[in-house]
């Protein structure tokens, strides 16, 4: 159980450092700043 808890936060954690890489890729991309 402990090992299945440790897959999801890894899965998370991944997850969210895409979503961040993503959203950085398309604001230098843009290149309209804030």
């Amino acid at each position: 159980m402990h090992h299945h808890t440790q897959l999801i936060f890894v899965f998370l954690v991944e997850t969210r450092f895409r979503h961040v890489g993503q959203t950085g890729l398309e604001l230098l991309t843009s290149g309209d700043p804030p």
